[in-house]
């Protein structure tokens, strides 16, 4: 076989290969001799087809299975020869047959040569931060606020309460889309409803029937409601305050913690801790890898950064039919996902460069200890580890993460690297931002 390597732009290669002794012609009628028992054709017995007539029913298959084949096997073999990996799927340009040799032509794109990683003039922060005891007090009242009861009361309602109602909106006299509702609480101050019909309940008690008056806003997402006025027939069918469960044994116990009040702060602060440091290695991460990005240009094939690009917009869609949205109607556009598309490939082609000059491989001891970081959280770890150290893939996944670590670790090594002192909170807020 041979095999000739041209330049036709910077990333854009065009390969022609020649695969001599293919005797395609040769191969067609030893395939057709090999189908021939069992073509079936209308007036002749199962395996009694005349070959002309199988080769006039089926050559032009068979040739083209042949072909197909032999151009998969050869592609394949060029490439591992030339020690090319294509950047893109190769595209046959042209194909034809010289005696018994076949010759064809293919063009595809290579990934760019990343000859030095550029570190010059980046300066990082690297955000710290620690589980205080008052964050742990935040997390139990958020705890106690998520397993609340409310009690009923006699007196009306004032700022907090939460008030049981039904409602019929109308506007002109007319009742109005989405005006009507029946036994929704009403957290008075909360503003999952507009504030000034909210503010309205104030005041009123239990089995009253009231009327309450109020504009819709200019920019209310509602585009048929927005600066009109409604008026609202509300029954009122209780009010009730919020009843916290105290910080007690049996609080625990809701919780999943049968040892009591201290073993739960205990398990809190532990999962905050976790929770904590992963955010932060996450955060401070993606700053590593922006700046690492924005240091570095390099010219990029169009295929991955394609690629990559209908796999984020294919993410995209699936995030949001898991959240409940209909995609159907949303017009996406590819165009979107491409300067994201971009970051990813590049990225990719930097931390290759990196582990490539450093010899960086997943230490066997730091895959054990993310693994039984993963393992910690979940209620019978030893079976978490075995299902990561038996799947080969996810295994594979824990050491690429190991790897990419490595790589933060060796550029905070290589750069000015500020260290800065963060909250639970702050870090947590930015998370969720």
């Amino acid at each position: 076989m041979q095999v000739t390597v041209e330049n036709v732009s910077e990333l854009g290669r065009r390969m022609t290969v020649t695969v001599e002794d293919a005797n395609i012609e040769q191969a067609v009628q030893e395939r057709l001799k090999s189908i021939q028992p069992t073509v079936k054709m209308s007036g002749f017995r199962p395996g009694k087809v005349p070959a002309k007539m199988v080769a006039q029913s089926h050559g032009g298959t068979a040739r083209r299975d042949i072909i197909d084949a032999l151009v998969q096997s050869s592609m394949q073999e060029a490439f591992a020869q030339e020690k090319i990996n294509p950047a893109s799927p190769p595209h046959i340009e042209t194909m034809k047959e010289e005696g018994s040799a076949l010759i064809y032509s293919m063009a595809y794109d290579i990934f760019p040569e990343v000859k030095e990683i550029n570190l010059k003039g980046i300066e990082l922060e690297r955000a710290t931060a620690e589980v205080q005891d008052e964050d742990v007090d935040t997390m139990l009242e958020t705890l106690r606020e998520q397993r609340m009861t409310w009690e009923p009361l006699k007196r009306a309602a004032k700022e907090e309460d939460g008030v049981t109602i039904d409602f019929v909106g109308s506007i002109d006299g007319e009742e109005f889309d989405g005006g009507k509702g029946s036994d929704v609480l009403v957290i008075i101050g909360d503003g999952n409803m507009l504030p000034e019909f909210e503010n309205q309940l104030v005041g009123k008690k239990t089995g009253q029937d009231t009327s309450i008056t109020m504009t819709f806003p200019e920019d209310y997402r509602a585009e048929h409601l927005q600066g009109k006025q409604a008026s609202f027939a509300v029954t009122v069918k209780s009010v009730a305050k919020k009843k916290l469960p105290k910080l007690d044994k049996d609080f625990a116990i809701l919780c999943g913690v049968e040892a009591g009040i201290a073993a739960l702060k205990k398990e809190v602060r532990a999962n905050m801790t976790r929770e904590l440091s992963t955010t932060l290695k996450s955060q401070n991460k993606r700053k590593v890898m922006d700046k690492l990005t924005a240091n570095n240009e390099v010219s990029l094939p169009e295929g991955p950064v394609q690629r990559e690009a209908e796999y984020l917009m294919e993410q995209a869609k699936t995030n949001l039919t898991n959240q409940g949205v209909n995609v159907e109607g949303i017009p996406f556009d590819i165009e979107n996902f491409k300067d994201p598309a971009k970051q990813r490939v590049l990225l990719s082609l930097l931390i290759g460069k990196i582990i490539s000059d450093n010899n960086i491989e997943p230490e066997e001891d730091k895959v054990k200890a993310a693994i039984d970081a993963i393992a910690s959280s979940y209620e019978d770890p030893e079976d978490v580890v075995k299902f990561y150290m038996n799947d080969q893939q996810k295994l594979s996944e824990i050491q690429m993460m190991v790897v990419e670590d490595t790589v933060v670790d060796w550029i905070y090594e290589n750069v000015k690297v500020e260290e800065t002192t963060s909250t639970f909170s702050d870090v947590m807020n930015a998370a969720t931002a």
